[in-house]
This record gives structure tokens, sequence and C-alpha cells, in this order.
């Protein structure tokens, strides 16, 4: 099993943004060291430190030797000809949007920003995966849930890339989306990618849609597990997986397919201080969705109490924890997350400390 670290770039109390970042690369450091997989960072404009997930994959990899460097996830424009942002509008009157985040800001984005073009993004990852001399994966989200055109669109850019990636010379694409015409005699997209045909793909997915398209595409995929976007709980997900894993054996993919598990985490050293973070865990999310109007599933098993559907416990009951999420799944990678409580960067370097030592040698073991 493979143990990764989803990065969020905030800032802590009292600290400045350049403090953020410099605390920030401190922790991917650690990570780098102790032998963690991949390092996953994300962001979107106008509301995080990283309003550019590449740029802040070449600062990683200028500073790291060994751990994989991963977006999760970069947001093209997806803004096809004519396409207008729009909100749902949830009880109350109160802006929503798919993509995450206030809908104002997202939409003064999405029709001021320049659209992707997947023609150059193609030739910026080549250029990370010579830079981290073979360690970048690309993670890429549309915000496709329950649309079937934005769905088409992501896999028609992604597609235009891996052209770009797999041909010696680029021959043009004609597509619903993208018409881009061959390149001129002489003339190549470089660099060319060190990973072959091209870095792994993966995909984040949270709804029944996109399950069998992925894996007939052969795309990588991180669900989220516990209370991180999981909304339709286990044994929907598990069905969905299955799925997933059908389409990717019918497609006759070579290799298996690989499922991400994202998931919050936090390792505590005592079971006093395990049990004291999973209560304030349980506050703060009924909190946040009594703002939304849900109330609170009860997610603690029947057969042990203490026993949260996040990574939270001591390192003994997130190995156990991990060993179960691969047996309901047959996940292969581990994203932990540590934003599921209120911790400080002390906190947060603790408990990767704790998974370095405890739990990594445990599951990469078996």
């Amino acid at each position: 099993m493979k143990i990764s670290y989803l990065a969020f770039w905030v800032t802590k109390p009292g600290e400045s943004q350049a403090q953020a970042y410099d605390a920030s690369f401190e922790e991917i450091h650690a990570l780098d060291e102790a032998g963690w997989e991949t390092v996953w960072s994300g962001g979107v404009p106008l509301r995080t430190m990283v309003p550019n997930t590449l740029l802040l994959a070449a600062a990683i990899a200028a500073r790291t030797n060994r751990i994989k460097i991963g977006t999760a996830v970069h947001l093209p424009g997806l803004k096809a000809p004519g396409e207008e942002f729009t909100t749902e509008v949830e009880a109350g009157g109160s802006p929503i949007n798919r993509r995450g985040g206030n809908a104002e800001k997202f939409g003064w984005v999405f029709d001021h920003f320049t659209p992707a073009n997947p023609l150059q993004t193609a030739e910026q990852i080549a250029m990370l995966d010579q830079l981290s001399n073979g360690r970048f994966i690309y993670g890429a989200g549309g915000d496709t849930t329950g649309d079937e055109r934005r769905q088409r669109h992501l896999n028609e850019y992604l597609a235009v890339m891996r052209q770009v990636w797999t041909e010696d010379e680029f021959s043009g694409f004609q597509g619903e989306f993208y018409n881009s015409p061959p390149l001129p005699d002489g003339a190549h997209f470089l660099p060319r990618c060190v990973q072959k045909p091209h870095p792994p793909i993966l995909l984040p997915l949270d709804s029944q849609q996109g399950f069998v398209t992925m894996g007939k595409l052969g795309f990588r995929i991180a669900i989220g597990g516990g209370s991180t976007h999981n909304e339709r709980g286990d044994a929907v997900l598990k069905e969905d997986v299955k799925n997933y894993r059908q389409a990717w054996l019918d497609a006759g993919h070579p290799g298996d397919p690989s499922v991400a598990i994202r998931i919050n985490t936090h390792v505590s050293a005592t079971q006093r201080e395990a049990d004291q973070v999973r209560e304030a865990s349980e506050r703060m999310r009924a909190d946040r969705l009594a703002k939304r109007g849900h109330p609170l599933k009860h997610e603690r098993s029947a057969d042990d109490p203490k026993r949260s559907s996040d990574l939270f416990g001591t390192a003994e009951e997130i190995v156990d924890r991990i060993h179960q999420l691969r047996e309901d799944f047959g996940a292969d990678e581990i994203i932990c997350t540590l934003l599921g409580t209120n911790s400080t960067r002390e906190d947060d370097l603790n408990s990767i400390r704790l998974i370095s030592e405890k739990v990594i040698p445990e599951v990469s073991s078996r």
C-alpha cells in the first residue's frame, strides 16, 4: 500500500503567507526524506494560495529528490464557445456550484480567465516530467458531475494531450471541442516526457457517472473515503469501484486498475488524544452540516465505538483501518489530508512523523 500526502497551502493562525509557504515546504521535505509515495497539491484561483498547480509542482520538484509530485487537482478551463457560468440555488436562496467554493468568485474566473489549451498544457506537463526526472502525475478535474457535455469536453481535452505526448510528429486533432491542424514541417512539441508513454493521469470521482467511463479510458481514479466527498456511503462506492474495474478489464488495458482513496487523517501518540481528535472532528462536521441543513450521519462502527470512518486514531488503529480500506475497495494508495481537525504545524509534523515511523512500515510490508 502506498501512502501519500495531500498538501493544503493555507496560513495557520499567526502565520504570514511567506511563512505558510516555508512551513509547507518543510513538511514536504520531511515526506521526501521519510519515504512517502506522492505529495499532491491543488488550488483554485481567487480562493487559495495556489492559483497555479503546475507552477507549484515545478517548485516542489526543485526542492525534492525522490517523492512523486501530483496535482489534486489541476482545473483546466473547460469553457466551450458560447458557454456561460451558471449556479444552482439551494434552500434559502444561497448560490452554490459544483466547482466548489464561492459561486460568485468562481463565476468571475470562468468568465474572464483564458480557457486552458491542451497543446500548451501538454508541453508544460512534459517539462515538469523532465524537471522532476519522471516523478510527475497529472491529476485533473473539470466539474463534470452529472453533465455529459462537460465530461465529453474533459475526455477530449485529455485525448489531445495524450496525442501530443505519444506522436513523434503531431498529426492534428479534429473533435467536438478542439480543432488543431498538424504542426508545420520541422516543428515539434518539446520537451518529450520522461515517463512512457506519458505521465500517469489520475481523475477524482465522487459520483457514479464517471466510473465506467474512466475504466474504459484506462485512467487511474481517486475516490473520497470516510467523510471526504463520500456522501453516498461505502456500500454504493464499493459497487462503483467494482464497475470501474470491470470496465478497465473489458477494455483490455494492460496492468491493473489503480484506486487511490483520499481521506482525512490524524495519527495520535496516545489513545486519549485519539479520542479527543475524533470527538472534535465530529463536532466540526456536525456544525458544518447543520449550517447546510443536513443531519450528521453517525459513522462509528457498531462493534467498535471508537472507530471513526476517517483515519483518526493511534498508529495501530490507522494500520487496521488502512488494511480494511484495501480489502473493501482494492485500494493501492491512501492520500492523507490533515484538514480534518484544527491542527497546528506542530500537530501536522507529529502526525507525519508517526505515519512515517509506525504506519508506513506496517502497511507497505504486506
